[in-house]
């Protein structure tokens, strides 16, 4: 493919720019700092030309951002448009290639052709966003020797390029997917006597925990926490399948609610070769009875006055189960001033990894002013002692 040589079309303007600004905040890429997935792309490219510089730039309203750059002399971040290659050639509707910029009326007027870093060569492709194909940025070439690129240079870059597409299309995508989780997190609820909260901090994008509350009549709320084997995608859509398969089955007794759904998803589970573990509870808020299954979960902490208890499993995990087999039920009373924590295996990662994290955890609820603030103190530590996995924990405080 040859590149564009007809008379360079001014940026555009108006809603294209607005446009272009919107799309790059949503991608979240500025203020993110330098991403090794575009240095990759930027680190090739100026060994694959061998040229002084190559860059990923993105164009706002009125300034370009440089996402990445490889050059000796470093530019930037942020820089007028209109003084850049990208700015001039928004409106190209292919690569541009331009041999020697100080013999060009285009650019010769340009501050980096007329000093510093005194360029001559330049080169580059639009990167492309949105649903209408908006160019709202550029992967390029600089260099202060006049020169060309072959047909087979020019396809190389331009393949480059996609790449480059392809990841800020990715960090759309993971936009819009922690849009959807934000949604599915549990709406807060009102139990007179009680204060119910909790948090969930994936390791990636995608969590394969859950945790779930909501009323059912005058005197019931359901209370659910899982954690489905392994991280990232594929056990984020394992649990939102066992979520859809819980909900529809919300204000049933937790034993049978806990049958029907394994029933469901256990032949999925075993293609996956995969399992998940649930605590699933019906509390009474009368009387601070919890009815409840456990489901391999065990990772239950119960707060007294003067001592803790923690609940243990004795039933397999979902899709591990034995079909038929009834599981154990469960039960426990929340006196007032009782607090229980509902929390997943990230939890004991911020200690020792074993169950007595969970009496470190207990120390620091205790330690804590109200929920808020231990909530707060849980994403400190994850933040300081990273659990290299998912991390819930939910609170149901009765008042004293």
């Amino acid at each position: 493919m040859q590149p564009e040589t007809a008379t360079s079309v001014p940026a555009p303007a108006g809603a294209d720019a607005v446009r272009r600004a919107a799309l790059i905040t949503a991608l979240d890429i500025v203020e993110g700092g330098v991403e090794e997935r575009f240095e990759r792309i930027t680190r090739i490219a100026r060994e694959a030309f061998g040229v002084s510089g190559s860059f990923l730039n993105l164009a706002g309203e009125s300034t370009l951002t440089i996402a990445s750059q490889q050059s000796e002399q470093r530019f930037g971040p942020v820089i007028p448009l209109q003084d850049t290659f990208c700015g001039r050639t928004l409106g190209e509707r292919g690569p541009v290639v331009v041999p020697d910029a100080s013999a060009d009326d285009r650019y010769s007027d340009m501050p980096m052709v007329v000093g510093d870093p005194n360029v001559r060569f330049y080169a580059g492709v639009g990167l492309r966003a949105g649903d209408d194909d908006l160019k709202i940025g550029t992967l390029c070439l600089i260099d202060p020797q006049p020169r060309t690129l072959e047909p087979d240079d020019l396809a190389l870059l331009q393949e480059l390029g996609v790449w480059a597409e392809r990841e800020l299309a990715a960090g759309a995508d993971e936009d819009r997917l922690r849009t959807v989780l934000t949604g599915l997190e549990p709406p807060a609820v009102d139990v007179p006597g009680y204060r119910i909260a909790g948090l969930s901090i994936p390791h990636g994008v995608v969590a394969g925990d859950f945790h779930d509350w909501h009323r059912s009549g005058p005197d019931a709320l359901h209370l659910s926490v899982s954690d489905v084997m392994g991280k990232g995608m594929s056990a984020g859509l394992l649990a939102a399948n066992l979520r859809g398969a819980l909900l529809a089955r919300g204000d049933l007794d937790p034993g049978v609610a806990v049958a029907e759904l394994e029933a469901q998803v256990a032949p999925e589970f075993g293609r996956a070769e995969s399992f998940a573990t649930m605590f699933h509870g019906r509390l009474t808020p009368s009387t601070g009875r919890l009815d409840f299954t456990d489901a391999g979960h065990g990772l239950v902490l119960q707060l007294r006055e003067d001592d803790e208890r923690i609940m243990r499993s004795s039933d397999l995990p979902i899709g591990l189960h034995p079909a038929g087999l009834p599981r154990a039920a469960g039960s426990l009373v929340l006196r007032p001033g009782d607090v229980l924590l509902v929390v997943t295996d990230g939890a004991l990662e911020l200690w020792d990894s074993t169950l007595a994290s969970l009496s470190e955890l207990g120390a620091l609820y205790r330690q804590s002013p109200d929920i808020e603030t231990f909530l707060q103190r849980v994403r400190q530590r994850a933040a300081e002692h990273d659990p290299g996995d998912d991390l819930t924990v939910v609170v149901v405080a009765r008042d004293a």
